[in-house]
């Protein structure tokens, strides 16, 4: 959450900067008491400084300023979630990870995905830390949600959702909600909700899009091991197994032929590297795995699943042979030694 927050700082500088070149930043920032280069002063507080600064955008200067900056949404700026999301083995999958791992980590929002008769039904709920600025969370969340759910399905955005329901009354630009989602919007709704076609769900995340995994890959790749960014055959290995792996699958074959050679010469090579195939997919598994523990709230279930095990007892049984640790205690341990620091 807290590389969230300091991406919309800076998304929302340069909306600003573009759209409404009038408000002055650094005297909004004055006025929100948050320094006059909010944009350039991550912190800890990033995503209430986030919020903060449309609650006063919106109630004088920008009133739809919550829609625009949620229309900006990439599933880049989730990072290693972003990148989990878009290794899933299918749209259901996905959501599940995004949803879990949100509600988890938000203080404002918990979101749930629900099957309907015909549709599946993405579900917010405010907490009451949220209530007070009802309208400003569900115009961000609503339409950022839906960005980040166009990302992991083929047409992109060009899917819309059937329908979308606001439990907040009709803003002076409601126009500007079906604008953005291109779907019918209902307000004063009992619940908040995406609904898209149920069908959806069992849709496999498309290889292609590349240009999003490579974001998302190399913010991975950053958090991990300098043996990603040195040269050799080891690091092209493993490199090609964070930014492509639905087209290496962890397989030999695929992933030489990605590299434009034979098996038997990537096998030699990475021999004379004094590594093999199955220790580099190992390494790069545990490495993900470690991550996905430390820094989201996805499951040991999700985790395992997330990384090829088809037995959440065989993932349980690899990272302990590995790290000499079980998942559940290296977690545990994490947790314990960020709450006393």
């Amino acid at each position: 959450m807290e590389q969230l927050g300091a991406r919309l700082l800076r998304v929302l500088w340069r909306l600003l900067q573009h759209r409404y070149p009038a408000i002055d930043c650094a005297e909004l920032g004055r006025r929100c008491d948050i320094g006059d280069e909010w944009w350039q002063a991550p912190s800890s507080n990033s995503l209430v400084n986030v919020l903060v600064l449309l609650n006063a955008l919106r109630s004088q200067d920008a009133p739809a300023i919550a829609l625009e900056l949620g229309d900006l949404a990439q599933l880049s700026d989730l990072g290693l979630l972003g990148y989990a999301m878009l290794t899933a083995s299918n749209c259901e999958q996905a959501t599940h990870i995004s949803c879990h791992a949100f509600s988890e980590a938000s203080f404002l929002v918990k979101v749930h995905l629900e099957r309907a008769e015909n549709h599946a039904l993405i579900r917010f709920q405010l907490t009451k830390n949220a209530l007070p600025i009802e309208q400003l969370i569900m115009e961000l969340c609503s339409v950022a949600a839906w960005r980040y759910v166009q990302g992991i399905l083929p047409e992109g955005r060009a899917a819309v959702p059937d329908y979308v329901e606001l439990s907040c009354s009709t803003p002076d630009h409601a126009a500007r909600y079906g604008e953005l989602l291109g779907c019918p919007v209902h307000f004063d709704s009992p619940y908040n909700t995406i609904a898209l076609p149920l069908n959806w769900l069992q849709r496999p995340i498309p290889s292609g899009n590349e240009q999003a995994m490579i974001a998302c890959s190399h913010h991975v790749q950053q958090i991990l091991s300098e043996s990603y960014r040195s040269g050799g055959i080891v690091p092209q290995v493993k490199r090609l197994l964070m930014a492509r792996p639905q087209d290496c699958n962890f397989q030999l074959g695929n992933t030489a032929k990605l590299l434009r050679m034979s098996p038997r010469s990537l096998r030699r090579h990475l021999e004379q590297a004094g590594s093999c195939f199955r220790q580099i997919c190992l390494e790069v598994r545990m490495e993900l795995a470690r991550e996905y523990l430390l820094n989201t709230h996805m499951s040991l279930k999700e985790i395992a699943y997330q990384l090829g095990y088809k037995h959440p007892s065989n993932f349980n049984r690899a990272f302990s042979d590995y790290y000499a640790s079980s998942p559940q205690l290296m977690r545990r341990s994490h947790y314990a030694t960020f709450q006393q620091s």
